[in-house]
């Protein structure tokens, strides 16, 4: 790996038009997604920790979905609470993929947020692995690259899922259509059908499935519902119609919009429901049982915004957002460096997370986790600031997961 730190300007080049190639990097976009030659490996005793550690997050989510639906627990200043209302059925089972954002702390995690609906960067960021593989075909010796959308196949496939309708947003970016196109050729043999927000009133609904351009879809994929902006742009209304209607229609949803109430970057809930969780899960507070002059310990999130939108690191961006309603406060971490050499010509140790994609299939009846899988990683970076959102300037690290098979076949084959 450490070669790749010094990688000549043609072997850059061939990772460069390798990435590409894999639709990992698009130079059509007016702001192209930098990507970083050297590689976050992950071994086998990091993949067992992580999953480890995310079993249980997601156990305590989609346990407190379920108490949130029953009235048992609530969901204080959160504006989508409006959805537990809007779901009279509970389905047999919740099935989907969540991302779980970590920083790295001393080599331990931390959990930042989990994207539990219209998640990014699902298929194309491991593009940006295989590209890797592509140029250095002697590294598929010892890492393999997993692809989140993979387990999502084998999550419909249990379900007996024939066609999936994704529904997506009016407006998207490229990479967000590499990544639903890509999820579409990994889903095969089941087939799917793409339908964007102005066309919504054209869905109909059915008994357990809905008519998508006049084709049967028996599963829904909501990559179109990003939190609270989806039910208050220009949307809104045929948003919020087409949900009620696929709720009533009782079609088979990959990643349920009940989860959305746990996308809420409140988090301290889940060291109440899982106290072994508090090594991992960092403390939130309200700004208002702060002093202002410790802002510089915290980080302020706001409730509302997606992601990386409402993420503020900077004191003054925070005090300036210290009274606002559904502002939240996240302990600060100091987060392990990460060496990173770019396809763009930049270079240096950026702050880097690890995303982790667990797919879930979870049993509402009996309240108990089936599956949880660990189905791939994804690593942002950023050389300017602790903020590592690809919309806000962010980079891809490649992930490679270490194989202790290939390593114990590459051990015994002579020199």
């Amino acid at each position: 790996m450490a070669s790749l730190a010094t990688a000549s300007p043609e072997r850059l080049q061939r990772f460069f038009e390798a990435a590409t190639l894999r639709r990992a990097y698009d130079g059509s976009d007016p702001e192209p997604c930098d990507i970083s030659i050297i590689p976050r490996v992950v071994t086998p005793a990091q993949a067992a920790e992580f999953a480890a550690i995310c079993r249980p997050i997601v156990a305590a989510s989609l346990g407190r979905v379920l108490d949130v639906h029953a009235g048992k627990d609530h969901v204080s200043g959160w504006s989508l609470d409006w959805i537990t209302r809007s779901v009279t059925q509970l389905p047999d089972q919740l099935v989907g993929n969540v991302r779980l954002d970590f920083l790295l702390e001393g080599g331990r995690p931390r959990l930042l947020e989990g994207g539990w609906v219209n998640l990014s960067a699902v298929d194309y960021a491991p593009q940006a692995a295989f590209a890797l593989l592509d140029v250095e075909p002697q590294l598929r010796r010892m890492f393999i690259v997993q692809r989140p959308a993979e387990q999502f196949r084998e999550r419909l496939l249990e379900q007996g899922v024939r066609r999936l309708a994704i529904l997506v947003k009016e407006k998207r970016s490229i990479y967000s259509q590499h990544d639903w196109e890509l999820i579409q050729e990994v889903l095969a043999p089941i087939d799917s059908v793409v339908i964007a927000e102005q066309e919504f009133a054209s869905i109909r609904g059915g008994d357990r499935e809905i008519l998508v351009h006049g084709k049967p879809c028996d599963a829904v994929y909501l990559r179109s519902l990003d939190g609270p902006v989806a039910f208050a742009g220009p949307h809104a209304a045929t948003n919020r119609q087409t949900l009620a209607m696929l709720l009533e229609s009782g079609v088979l949803f990959h990643d349920h919009p009940l989860t959305l109430l746990v996308e809420d970057k409140e988090l301290g809930w889940l060291v109440d429901r899982d106290p072994g969780l508090d090594r991992v899960v960092p403390r939130t507070c309200r700004p208002a049982d702060v002093p202002r002059e410790d802002a510089s310990r915290w980080v302020l999130k706001l409730r509302d915004l997606h992601s990386g939108e409402g993420v503020f690191l900077e004191e003054s961006e925070m005090l300036a957002r210290w009274d606002a309603p559904d502002a939240i406060l996240q302990e600060r971490i100091d987060p392990d460096l990460f060496p990173v050499r770019t396809v763009h010509g930049l270079a240096g140790d950026a702050v880097a997370d690890l995303a982790v994609h667990v797919s879930y299939r979870y049993d509402v009846a009996r309240r108990e986790l089936v599956t949880a899988e660990v189905g791939g990683y994804f690593s942002r970076f950023s050389l300017t600031s602790g903020k590592v959102n690809l919309c806000k300037g962010g980079g891809i690290v490649p992930v490679l997961c270490e194989s202790m098979e290939r390593m114990k076949t590459h051990a015994a084959t002579p020199a």
